[in-house]
């Protein structure tokens, strides 16, 4: 191991567990701090006994090699499922298929509503026609463009306030071209292979994963120390010391942090001028809570997912668990495995209910469900505080300042990852951050803000075996 080169990494989540496995890859022993007690940050699996919970929902493709051959080198193959996407949008009590079908449109919420959907979906692309399209349109817009009027609003107005916790037009739409597919509007064909959306997934959830890169990174010497909360970190001409909320400190060379980017600037000593840290104030996050039940009952619910737009159910989106591995539920039991979802603000009266309020809403949901709760196996409550990052109006503007001003600054400062560059990445794009920004500390020439840059990324014809 090299011995002139002292990394610090901060977070122990894809971001942060890829760069200290690349560095010990490339010869450097990092040292490794995560906030938390656990690894794999949102993509971890809380426990309770044989019960598990995937909050979040992850799944694992990609279009990139390096990616698939580390997941495959973190865990063998009898350890992953191969899994075909199946989710739903639940609207007036009716599952219509997610992505969105256009015989479904056409057919599963009347005839009468099919064609008021087809004939606003008309208007709207004859108006792209007349008024072509503007990238920097708010979701409302785009959404409107993509979908008419009246489809937008039966599926997305309600889904955004509910799960993106804001306003329509306020919201930017750089992400919905990756993360929401038009309509499907095929007819007499029968989809192919090329249709298939299948993804890969940890036997035990994707915290297995990371708990496997967690254990080859100890074999190296590289051990993650957990519940190392960072309070502070100063840059002076030795490099770099953070200091962590037990009083202790830790020196290096290099930073790469993947802690919300926010946070990053707020502890950062020297401080930043007054409108780096304006910018930073400006990024804004969702948490989320997830409220896993298992009924005793066996409901036939065949989708990974359920979307839940209209204002009837308080939850934003509801993970099948029985869909995603069996084994997240304790051997041989043969119920329906949920996990509730809700989306708050990190510092909202909903983010500080205690975990008995929390079941009662869960419950009064499952009530309007038309699920038994009376027949209740298991609870289980997991809060992530800085879940998502939100895709406001301002973010690109805030975070190019931010990015500018730590490259010319802090040079060797690299932020990675989901919540370290504020970017709504999957979790081959905090991998791939992660592995340009090791490369770069080693001099080549990449950069790293460049990963999931392309508007038109669409998650299919991807890597997932």
């Amino acid at each position: 191991m090299s011995t002139h080169r002292r990394p610090l990494v901060i977070g122990a989540g894809p971001a942060g567990l890829t760069a200290a496995l690349e560095l010990a890859r490339r010869g450097v022993t990092p040292r490794l701090y995560e906030a938390s007690g656990r690894v794999g940050g949102l993509a971890c699996t809380p426990t309770d006994g044989d019960w598990r919970v995937d909050p979040g929902g992850h799944r694992f493709f990609t279009r990139s090699e390096d990616v698939l051959d580390l997941w495959k080198s973190l865990l063998p193959p009898r350890q992953w499922h191969s899994i075909a996407r199946r989710s739903a949008m639940l609207v007036d009590g009716r599952y219509v298929r997610y992505p969105l079908i256009g015989r479904d449109l056409m057919t599963q919420m009347g005839r009468l509503r099919g064609l008021r959907g087809l004939t606003s979906l008309a208007w709207a692309r004859l108006r792209c026609v007349l008024d072509p399209r503007d990238d920097d349109a708010s979701f409302r817009e785009w959404g409107t463009r993509e979908f008419g009027r009246y489809w937008y609003g039966v599926f997305f107005e309600g889904y955004v306030r509910k799960t993106w916790l804001t306003e329509p037009d306020q919201m930017s739409s750089d992400w919905a071209d990756q993360r929401i597919k038009p309509i499907d509007w095929w007819l007499r064909r029968k989809p192919g292979p090329e249709d298939q959306d299948v993804f890969r997934y940890p036997r035990l959830g994707p915290g297995q994963l990371w708990e496997a890169a967690a254990d080859v990174l100890t074999q190296t010497g590289v051990t993650p120390a957990l519940h190392s909360q960072v309070v502070s970190i100063r840059a002076d001409t030795a490099g770099w010391t953070i200091g962590f909320a037990n009083g202790q400190n830790a020196s290096g060379d290099s930073l790469f942090s993947s802690m919300p980017l926010r946070r990053l600037i707020e502890v950062l000593e020297p401080a930043p001028p007054a409108h780096i840290r304006a910018a930073a104030d400006a990024l804004q996050h969702r948490g989320l809570i997830t409220v896993a039940v298992a009924l005793r009952r066996h409901y036939d619910i065949p989708y990974n997912w359920v979307y839940t737009p209209g204002p009837g159910v308080r939850a934003g989106r509801i993970q099948n668990y029985t869909h995603w591995s069996k084994d997240l539920a304790p051997p041989g039991w043969t119920g329906t495995h949920l996990g509730l979802e809700y989306f708050v603000g990190p510092d909202s009266d909903l983010w500080a209910a205690d975990d008995a309020s929390l079941e009662g809403m869960a419950m009064a949901d499952l009530d309007a469900l038309g699920l038994d709760a009376g027949v209740l196996d298991h609870v289980m409550v997991v809060r992530s505080r800085f879940a998502y990052p939100i895709c406001d109006p301002g973010r690109e503007r805030s975070i190019a300042w931010i990015r500018d001003f730590l490259l010319r600054e802090h040079p060797a400062l690299y932020p990675i990852g989901r919540n370290g560059m504020h970017h709504y990445d999957n979790q081959d794009h905090a991998m791939l951050s992660a592995m340009h920004s090791v490369a770069r500390y080693f001099g080549e020439y990449v950069d790293p803000w460049q990963v999931n840059t392309d508007r038109r990324y669409h998650e299919s014809g991807l890597l997932k075996g």
